[in-house]
């Protein structure tokens, strides 16, 4: 990410001091707009949009927070708040429509986010240090949100098809959560509490509903669902409990 952004800077035969902040901002299409606002030193921001009426706000406070959000096609918004220290995001968005969100509060945060079609929705908040999350989809109307407080916690979440919902939550610290969704109409939750918990859920095919909760540590919990119309609930109170679902039709 960072050598995209020096490279942009190279380019434009932009010469920044060490303690100076950085923006590019690239504009080619009609009605696009951008907002950028940088508090701090070594602060980097680039944004790219090509097409009609695209919208992007990054907010930068800190010291060497990192941002690159890169718009293709209409209507497409980016919504960027980074505060702290080395913080990087990547928002990439293809097609009509699409709205991403990330809100990063803390030390050496990641979030990558990918839409790919039309309308999708990804919101990201992530409190605390070294927080790592991936979003994907690919297709129409897809949700996802993923929040994140405590320290070295993971979320990835794949959304290809349309209409389908995932939510992380993880309170704690090394907490992992992995949500794939491939079909129409899935639904996917799953909160964290603790240290050390695993959730994996995956869905394959349509109308499908997996819910699980984790309270304690050490918990781990992995999901597959094939098939349609599948319903899952599962709930973990302690530590070292695990459970494995395997439903198909």
């Amino acid at each position: 990410m960072k050598k995209l952004i020096v490279c942009a800077f190279f380019a434009l035969g932009t010469v920044a001091f060490a303690q100076s902040n950085n923006d590019v901002t690239l504009q080619v299409g009609v009605d696009n707009s951008a907002i950028v606002d940088q508090d701090g030193l070594q602060n980097d921001n680039l944004i790219v949009q090509l097409g009609l009426s695209n919208h992007a706000e990054t907010t930068q406070e800190g010291w060497a927070n990192e941002n690159v959000t890169l718009s293709v096609g209409a209507f497409n918004e980016a919504y960027v708040d980074q505060e702290g220290w080395w913080n990087e995001n990547s928002t990439t968005q293809l097609g009509l429509g699409n709205v991403a969100y990330v809100d990063q509060l803390g030390v050496g945060n990641m979030n990558e986010q990918m839409q790919i079609g039309n309308g999708n929705n990804a919101e990201t908040t992530q409190v605390g240090f070294f927080n790592s999350t991936v979003q994907y989809q690919e297709g129409d109307m897809n949700s996802a949100t993923s929040e994140q407080d405590g320290s070295l916690n993971e979320v990835d979440q794949y959304q290809e098809g349309t209409l389908n919902v995932a939510y992380a939550s993880q309170t704690g610290d090394l907490n992992d959560i992995i949500q794939y969704q491939n079909g129409v109409g899935n639904d996917a939750y799953a909160l964290q509490m603790g240290d050390g918990n695993l959730i994996d859920q995956w869905q394959v095919g349509n109308g499908n509903s997996a819910t699980d909760i984790q309270l304690g540590n050490d918990n781990y919990s992995y999901i597959t669902q094939s098939g349609d119309t599948h319903t899952h609930l599962g709930v973990q109170l302690g530590n070292g409990n695990s459970m494995t679902v395997t439903q198909t039709n």
